[in-house]
């Protein structure tokens, strides 16, 4: 039979096929030995991307470390070895540094645009990434507007939903989450726990996790916390739009669901602990927009985390 002109044989798709992996195995040897000079988060991003890939996800491992940073006043650091300084004069500042940690995680990660996690997964999984570990330096304390030892996470997202990106027409709050309206979503949650919550506070003193995450695309439960019992962590979830809110607190009269505990706020005094939102551009995952929790706290357990995808 005469062969039609332009007609791919067998022979050259197969071609083609060991090109493109042997392109993609070069790719991934080049990014490991960081011949092109990247920064942590650029190697990071960039494995995310060849993992999300469908030829290459199973053979590529992901290559995301954890950054240490200090923020301080007066530049000292006690309490973790060789950290990033940042060092801050005002609240705003402080914001600012929180801002583009949470940013530059939810970046290395995919924005919610990449399924990073093997096909392979047949378990309903809750995979979480630490993008940094900060610690809140004890001189923080003298800056101007934060009272006593507490940084209030509600005025930082109030931050969020009023300061642009740095380069870009839209807001941190709307880049993270796709809104600016942070005030409704704390309302709706309050509703429906039926208690005002908050997103609490940061212990100045104390370290705490950037900590981001994605689902295996056959769990369609996302950052649901289990019920608790007293002294541990309970939780509530409400769906608004594409959000699901994760509230978390620690129980202060009943066992989470037992004889007494008519609603949420005999339970527990929420806080949010996280909000997730659905895959975007057809992923099918859930994610976890970036959140800052205190690292080996009660909080921090309560986002269900089955496996830690970044390396110390």
């Amino acid at each position: 039979m005469r062969k039609i002109k332009g007609e791919i044989t067998t022979q050259q798709i197969v071609l083609l096929i060991i090109l493109l992996v042997s392109f993609i195995i070069i790719l991934f040897f080049l990014f490991r030995l960081n011949l092109f000079g990247q920064s942590d988060s650029e190697i990071c991003h960039n494995s995310i991307v060849m993992k999300g890939n469908p030829v290459s996800k199973e053979a590529v491992p992901l290559k995301c470390s954890r950054s240490y940073v200090c923020i301080t006043k007066d530049g000292d650091c006690v309490g973790m070895t060789k950290p990033e300084i940042e060092k801050v004069k005002t609240k705003e500042e402080l914001y600012s540094v929180l801002a583009k940690q949470m940013a530059n995680c939810w970046w290395m990660f995919g924005e919610g645009k990449v399924d990073y996690v093997a096909d392979s997964t047949l378990i309903k999984n809750n995979y979480c990434s630490l993008c940094s570990q900060i610690l809140f330096d004890d001189s923080l304390k003298k800056i101007e507007g934060i009272e006593g030892d507490t940084i209030s996470k509600d005025e930082f997202y109030n931050y969020l939903s009023k300061t642009k990106k740095p380069g870009e027409d839209f807001t941190y709050s709307y880049y993270l989450f796709g809104t600016n309206d942070i005030t409704r979503l704390k309302s709706q949650l309050s509703s429906q726990a039926g208690t005002e919550v908050s997103f609490g506070t940061i212990g100045i003193g104390k370290q705490y996790f950037v900590v981001t995450g994605i689902t295996s695309e056959v769990n369609t439960i996302g950052w649901i916390v289990r019920g608790a019992a007293i002294g541990a962590v309970a939780a509530v979830t409400v769906v608004s739009g594409s959000f699901v809110v994760v509230a978390t607190g620690v129980a202060v009269g009943a066992t989470a669901g037992g004889v007494g505990a008519d609603k949420i706020s005999d339970l527990f005094a929420p806080k949010i602990g996280a909000i997730t939102i659905e895959g975007k551009e057809g992923v099918k995952n859930q994610f976890m927009v970036p959140t800052i929790q205190e690292a080996s706290s009660e909080e921090f357990e309560s986002l269900n985390c089955d496996e830690i995808l970044t390396s110390t």
